[in-house]
């Protein structure tokens, strides 16, 4: 934590002027300045997640002055969705995303990035808030695979599904409160699978908006499977679909 950690007013703005990739960018709920609100400003432009916490949180965080203001700089550079879809389409490849809502933990997250990267995932695509962060736990538990694979932060994942809709991109919400089994849903086409977190699963609004759900096969007493576990199997059955089509 203390290595991507960068505190105080003035080192934080350099950051972001300079162009360094920022992961989450912490702000005193009640630090009303006209250069926090620049900053604010672009934080905003460059898409960086800006999260409003009380001083207590910060303190927490770092225990040197801080001035209000905390960022945590990510491993890896953001992805850009649109340009992705458009490079996968002209390497004539058929697309295979993964959309994560809210997955938070991040050894989940890591896990999840190992398999994506295995089955031949494009990207990962998470939301600005509530995301897990991508920091030294997440990227060893990847095995490196988050130095290869695109991870996409967007400000909104239902505009994302939009997107992917209007660009031949069906999205598959994976839940258990459906009856189609992953083997009856066409995969071999382009697609985004939707994975929710463990705790309140995918949000009912995204879940409406994807053209098709589809549900693992369970046996057993065990209700529901670990979030990479289940989306690695999803995953890997959109491969068998696309190997033996």
């Amino acid at each position: 934590m203390k290595d991507n950690l960068i505190y105080g007013i003035h080192p934080v703005m350099e950051a972001l002027l300079a162009g360094t990739s920022i992961d989450k960018l912490f702000i005193q709920n009640d630090l009303k300045t006209d250069q926090v609100n620049r900053m604010k400003d672009l934080a905003r432009s460059l898409n960086v997640s800006i999260i409003k916490a009380p001083k207590e949180k910060l303190n927490k965080l770092c225990r040197k002055n801080h001035q209000g203001v905390l960022a945590f700089t990510s491993p890896i550079e953001f992805g850009n969705i649109e340009e992705i879809i458009q490079s996968v389409y002209e390497r004539s490849e058929t697309p295979l995303f993964l959309m994560l809502d809210k997955v938070s933990d991040v050894r989940n997250f890591g896990a999840i990035a190992r398999s994506a990267l295995s089955a031949g995932c494009h990207a990962i695509i998470i939301p600005h808030k509530g995301a897990a962060a991508i920091n030294e736990e997440s990227m060893k538990t990847s095995a490196g695979a988050l130095n290869h694979l695109p991870v996409c932060k967007v400000l909104s994942l239902s505009d994302t599904i939009k997107l992917m809709r209007a660009s031949g991109v069906k999205t598959i919400a994976c839940h258990e409160k459906t009856d189609a089994l992953m083997f009856d849903v066409d995969m071999k086409e382009p697609v985004n699978l939707l994975m929710g977190n463990e705790g309140e699963g995918i949000d009912p609004h995204l879940q409406r908006m994807a053209q098709e759900s589809a549900k693992i096969p369970m046996r057993g007493k065990v209700g529901s499977l670990n979030v990479s576990v289940a989306a690695s199997i999803m995953m890997f059955e959109a491969v068998r679909q696309r190997i033996y089509a």
